[in-house]
């Protein structure tokens, strides 16, 4: 049979099954049928037959057959278990097997006939076949099922030799033996297919319930870890949403329209400032459409819901693919980030407003150290008292510019001609009293005097910074050694120090705002950990790296690299150019 015959014979075979299917059960699965229902459909075909029998009986011997009391006996019988499979509610019964007495009275019903119509009508003990078939399928009772469509059959023929006085001869009673072989065969092959589809069923039960007991487990912890999640297969439909996600989904949704299309949410960007735009984000640009095209992307900032009550989610998306490494669909992550976008802006307005606060003493400050320095009573020492002064008053309100900055969430570097070995030179200066006063030993190492472009302000509070936490974190009797290293390529700067050290786990913190150590905290030293990732951005804003490393106990050492920037553009062409703005991070 070729390919092609054998897919048309197989469509014509699902189209009958559907048209019956529309007949009888008007297209709803026979699975899900009422038990009352499934019972008298069941019963339907061997009423059928008896009424086949019935009438090929009018056609060959009606007196004979319709006179026998047997046969009469057994139509009347099937009519009464037809009857019965329609109007009994077998639901109602607590077990579950009851609708079992319609074929078992069916098997008597069959043995009636076959015996009343022999040997007029041969062939109607076949109509064992019907109830034999329907206990088969039941897969309540197989073993039963096996023992009657064999013996019922074998008994049906034996009956009807003695109804008839025939003898019962050896040959008479073997001849027949074929109807019972046939009718056990098909009941055999019935208890297999139907035990096999319980087995298949009872999996496919367990599958499923294993499958939603995993999908219960990972909402569950989805939900403990504060995550929403769209999950979409590959045509981009939903497969899977967990509970926080259908509350934030809620929040996005526009008042009044509780099932909205995805173009239809609340979603927008957020500016640097963390506010949200006013116009809704183009469907396209959305993050589970991105998802779906295939786009990955991680921590990108949206915010869902109306303007008044943003919130904040951080977003995530990935791709998935199936054995043959084909795309099979994405999954969307949105972590609500608003409390904690909510709290960085608290803490900014409260470093503005602190800030604020101590600009003004410091600016009087400064005005009455200008007063002192244009006095020309002063002599060469108590001038230099005054220049340090003035130097470490400018610092400190340089500091807390930066504070203002930070809360802001940029700095301002201006790029100059430079000496930065006379800038570090004149820092340690300013740093020495301090390093004496705390018992610390500081040493100027090899400096490199030579002009390049660099913001000296900046840079010296650079120095400043990882100076002052040398000597803040070394014992007494310790050394702070400062040394620069140039080459053609670039400029380094290392600040030693023989103090306590940082722990390894400390170290990728480190340059993150507003972070302290466990040692420094329990040290009660002062500090709010702003000096190390301000550092870095200045650092950062001159074209460097700045990196440390640490051994507990033995001390630390940080390193700024820069690289060689000449004022003419020097052997590799590198001109003064405008350097970008620094803007802290969202957290």
């Amino acid at each position: 049979m070729s390919a092609t015959h054998a897919g048309t014979q197989r469509l014509a075979g699902h189209g009958l099954q559907s048209l019956i299917s529309r007949i009888v059960t008007k297209g709803v699965p026979f699975s899900e049928l009422p038990l009352r229902h499934k019972a008298g459909w069941s019963q339907t075909p061997m009423m059928l037959a008896v009424g086949i029998s019935c009438l090929l009986a009018l056609v060959t011997s009606p007196q004979e057959i319709f006179g026998d009391a047997l046969f009469v006996s057994g139509v009347l019988l099937t009519v009464l278990c037809q009857i019965l499979a329609w109007t009994i509610p077998w639901d109602s019964f607590k077990a579950p097997q009851a609708y079992l007495a319609i074929p078992s009275l069916a098997m008597v019903a069959a043995v009636l006939m076959g015996v009343g119509a022999y040997p007029w009508l041969s062939g109607v003990s076949l109509l064992l076949a019907f109830p034999v078939f329907w206990f088969a399928w039941s897969d309540f009772f197989p073993r039963l099922t096996l023992l009657l469509s064999f013996m019922l059959p074998l008994a049906t023929i034996w009956l009807q030799l003695w109804n008839r006085d025939i003898p019962m001869t050896s040959d008479a009673m073997i001849r027949p033996m074929l109807i019972p072989l046939a009718i056990w065969a098909l009941a055999t092959t019935t208890v297999i297919a139907a035990h096999n589809a319980t087995l298949g069923e009872r999996q496919l039960r367990d599958t499923l319930a294993a499958s939603r007991r995993q999908e219960h487990l990972l909402n569950a912890v989805l939900n403990a870890a504060n995550v929403g999640v769209v999950v979409v297969d590959r045509e981009g439909n939903d497969v899977f949403m967990n509970d926080v996600q259908r509350f934030q989904h809620h929040h996005a949704s526009p008042s009044g329209h509780p099932d909205p299309t995805e173009a239809e949410l609340l979603v927008r960007e957020v500016s640097p400032t963390y506010e949200p735009n006013p116009e809704l984000l183009p469907p396209e640009r959305r993050p589970v459409v991105r998802s779906i095209r295939q786009e990955e992307f991680t921590d990108e900032l949206f915010a869902l819901g109306p303007l008044d009550d943003p919130m904040y989610l951080s977003v995530s998306g990935r791709s998935f693919f199936d054995e043959d490494r084909q795309y099979d669909g994405a999954v969307t992550m949105f972590k609500n980030i608003t409390p904690l976008l909510e709290a960085s802006k608290t803490r900014d307005r409260f470093l503005a407003n602190v800030s604020h606060e101590l600009r003004t003493p410091l600016t009087s400050i400064l005005g009455y150290v200008e007063l002192l320095q244009e006095n020309g009573e002063l002599d060469a020492a108590q001038r230099k008292s005054v220049d340090v002064i003035s130097r470490n008053a400018e610092r400190m309100l340089l500091m807390v510019t930066d504070l203002l900055t930070a809360a802001a969430g940029q700095h301002e570097v201006k790029i100059a001609a430079i000496d930065l070995g006379e800038v570090i030179h004149r820092q340690l200066e300013s740093l020495h009293p301090r390093a004496v006063a705390a018992g610390i030993t500081l040493i100027e190492g090899r400096m490199c005097h030579e002009t390049v472009l660099g913001d000296a302000l900046r840079l010296g509070q650079v120095l400043d910074n990882l100076v002052s936490n040398a000597i803040k974190y070394t014992e007494v009797g310790g050394t702070v050694t400062i040394a620069m290293n140039c080459t053609n390529q670039e400029i380094s700067l290392q600040v030693s120090d023989t103090g306590q050290g940082i722990a390894e786990d400390d170290l990728n913190g480190l340059f993150t705002r507003f972070f302290r150590t466990e040692s420094a905290r329990r040290s009660g030293l002062p500090g709010v950990g702003l000096g190390l990732a301000i550092s870095q951005e200045l650092v950062v804003a001159h074209g460097g790296k700045i990196t440390a490393e640490s051994t507990v106990g033995e001390g630390t050492r940080m390193t700024m690299v820069l690289p060689r920037r000449h004022p003419a553009g020097g052997a590799f062409g590198v001109q003064p150019l405008g350097l970008p703005t620094i803007r802290s991070g969202i957290i």
